[in-house]
């Protein structure tokens, strides 16, 4: 049985993987997301993104045209379970995009749910899949992207 000491270990840079994943995405470094997700991960927003580099390229196209975007997570969890583990937290976006006819913001929450892998890097998401249980605000921030 593995110590407690090395299973909050786990946990803590499980945590912190997906406080990157935010951070990377609100300062637009998106190739930092390739120290977060495999090479071969699956990201589920909306749609399946498969590879790193679609993920990548979904986020670009989600959130680079906005003024700016704020993620923040909480209530985080994780089952280790070997070199795997199942984790989530909760998310609340805020997006912002000045001068939108209706008002500059758009909110959602929900829910992150992870697949990881333990490897020789640390810790990495192979399949995030988002949950988004609530939104408001001007959703023509969301409709109007471009494209």
């Amino acid at each position: 049985m593995e110590s407690i000491e090395n299973e909050y270990m786990h946990k803590s840079s499980i945590q912190e993987l997906q406080v990157m994943y935010a951070v990377a995405i609100d300062s637009g470094n998106y190739d930092k997301l390739d120290d977060i997700f495999t090479s071969d991960a699956v990201g589920i927003y909306g749609r399946s993104y498969n590879g790193i580099e679609e993920i990548k390229q979904a986020m670009i196209d989600g959130c680079d045209y906005l003024t700016s975007v704020q993620h923040i997570n909480g209530n985080h969890w994780a089952t280790i379970n070997g070199n795997t583990a199942s984790a989530g937290c909760y998310l609340h976006v805020i997006q912002h995009l000045l001068d939108t006819p209706g008002g500059d913001i758009h909110e959602m929450g929900g829910v992150y749910f992870d697949e990881l892998l333990l490897t020789d890097s640390g810790w990495r998401i192979a399949k995030r899949e988002i949950k988004i249980k609530w939104s408001k605000g001007n959703t023509l921030i969301r409709d109007n992207k471009p494209s």
